[in-house]
C-alpha cells in the first residue's frame, strides 16, 4: 500500500472514531446538574468540578505529548481514554465535594492525553497541502460530535444521573479498544530510526537557547490569546448551563437540543468561514475579526437578559468562539511533524489553564449574580482582542524541527 493511501486510511479512521469519543465524552454534561443538586452540592460545585478536570489536563497535557512524540501516539490515546473511562466510573460514585474533585481530576488528566494525542495524530496523518483543511474538518466533527453527545445524554436524562455517567464509562472504555486495534500507530517517526527521546516541557525551560526557538514572542501572544479565549467560554459555558437549571428550571433535554442546535450553526460556519480563513495568508486579522464581534455579543447578552434574546446572543458568542477554535489548532501545530505532541500539549494544557480559570471565576461570581459569569467572559475576550493587536509580525510558530 502507498504512503499516501495508508496515511489517507488512518486518517479516516480517526476521524471515525473521534466522532464517537467526543459523542461519548458529552453524555454526561446535561445530566450534571441534576446530579449536583441530588446530591444537594452548593451552587460552585458546578465551576470547582470542571475547573479540577481542566486542571488535570494543565498539569498533564505537555507530558502526555512528549510520550506521543518519543514513544508511541496510539498507546497515550488509548491509555488516555481508557483512564477517563475509569475517572467517570469514580464520578459516578461520588457523594461528597472532594471525591467529585479528585475523580474529575482523573478524567482531566485523561483529557489532556486524548485532546492532544488526536490532534498530534492528525498532523501525523497529513501532509502540510491538507493539514489545515484536516484540522478544520476534525473540529467540526468534535463539535457537531459533541452536540450529538449533549442531545443523548440529554435524552437519557430520564433515567438517574449515576447511570448516564456509567454508560458514558463504558462507551468511553471501548472507544479506547477502537483505537488500539483498529486505528494503530500513527506517529511514524517511531519507525525511521530518529532519536525518539522523549523531550519532555521541563528540558525546553531548562534550556534558554530552546526556549527561545519554542517561546518566540508570536507564541507567547498566540498562548494568550489561547488563555483568554478559553477562561472566556468556560465562564459563560459553565454559567449558561447552571443557569438553565437554577434560573429558568430547564430540562436536560433543553440543553441537549440547544448544544444539538449550536453544534449545526457551528458546523456550517466551520464548513464554510473557517475554512475560508484558514485558506487566507493573514488569518491573525481574520482572528481580530472574531474576537471583536464575539465582545459585542457578549455585551449583548449582559444588556439583554429575557430569555429569547439572551439565548439568541449566546448562539452568536459559542458560533464565533467555535470557529475559532480550528484555527488556533492549525496555528499550534505548523511548521512540520516533529514534536508535534509536544506543541499539541502546550497547547492543550494552556488552554485547559485558561478553562480552570474561566470556571472557577464562574462558579464564585455566580453567587454574587447570575450575569456576573457573562460579563467576566466579555472581559476575557476584550483583552484577546487587544493581546491580538499588540502581536507583531506575522503568524510564524514556534515549533521545533529537530
Amino acid at each position: 500500500m502507498k504512503a499516501g493511501t495508508l496515511l489517507n486510511a488512518k486518517l479516516k479512521k480517526l476521524m471515525i472514531i473521534s466522532a464517537f469519543l467526543w459523542m461519548a465524552a458529552n453524555f454526561h454534561h446535561p445530566v450534571t446538574p441534576s446530579h449536583f443538586t441530588a446530591l444537594n452540592m452548593p451552587n460552585h460545585i458546578f465551576g470547582t468540578s470542571y475547573a479540577m478536570m481542566v486542571f488535570g489536563s494543565f498539569l498533564t497535557a505537555p507530558i502526555w505529548g512528549s510520550w506521543g512524540d518519543g514513544k508511541s501516539r496510539i498507546k497515550v490515546i488509548f491509555f488516555s481514554t481508557l483512564l477517563y473511562s475509569i475517572g467517570q466510573i469514580g464520578f459516578a460514585f461520588s457523594t461528597s465535594i472532594w471525591s467529585i474533585l479528585f475523580f474529575r481530576g482523573v478524567s482531566g488528566i485523561a483529557n489532556g492525553g486524548y485532546s492532544g494525542g488526536l490532534m498530534a495524530a492528525i498532523v501525523d496523518t497529513t501532509t502540510e497541502d491538507n493539514r489545515s483543511i484536516s484540522m478544520a474538518r476534525y473540529t467540526t466533527i468534535m463539535l457537531i460530535s459533541s452536540s450529538i453527545g449533549y442531545l443523548i445524554g440529554g435524552l437519557l436524562g430520564f433515567l438517574p444521573p449515576q447511570k448516564v455517567i456509567l454508560i458514558q464509562a463504558l462507551t468511553m472504555f471501548l472507544i479506547s479498544l477502537c483505537f488500539k486495534f483498529i486505528v494503530g500507530e500513527t506517529n511514524y517517526n517511531l519507525k525511521k530510526g530518529l532519536d525518539n527521546r522523549v523531550v519532555f516541557i521541563w528540558d525546553i525551560l531548562k534550556d534558554s537557547k530552546k526556549s527561545k526557538e519554542v517561546f518566540t514572542s508570536w507564541m507567547v501572544v498566540f498562548l494568550g490569546l489561547t488563555f483568554f479565549i478559553n477562561l472566556a467560554f468556560a465562564s459563560n459555558n459553565n454559567a449558561f448551563n447552571y443557569y438553565l437549571k437554577e434560573q429558568l428550571d430547564f430540562k436536560p433535554i433543553v440543553n441537549g437540543i440547544w448544544k444539538t442546535i449550536t453544534g449545526i450553526v457551528g458546523l456550517i460556519a466551520n464548513l464554510t468561514i473557517s475554512v475560508w480563513i484558514l485558506r487566507r495568508k493573514d488569518v491573525r486579522r481574520s482572528m481580530l475579526g472574531l474576537l471583536l464581534i464575539a465582545s459585542i455579543s457578549g455585551v449583548m447578552i449582559i444588556l439583554n437578559p429575557s430569555i429569547y434574546q439572551f439565548m439568541f446572543w449566546n448562539l452568536i458568542f459559542f458560533t464565533l468562539i467555535t470557529m475559532m477554535v480550528p484555527i488556533l489548532q492549525n496555528l499550534a501545530v505548523q511548521g512540520g511533524k516533529t514534536d508535534v505532541g509536544l506543541m499539541s500539549g502546550i497547547y492543550n494544557a494552556i488552554r485547559a489553564l485558561g478553562e480552570v480559570v474561566g470556571s472557577v471565576v464562574a462558579g464564585f461570581s455566580y453567587n454574587l449574580s447570575s450575569m456576573a459569569p457573562f460579563g467576566i467572559s466579555t472581559l476575557a475576550l476584550i483583552i484577546a482582542f487587544v493581546l491580538g493587536l499588540s502581536g507583531k509580525g506575522k503568524s510564524e510558530q514556534g515549533t521545533t524541527n529537530n
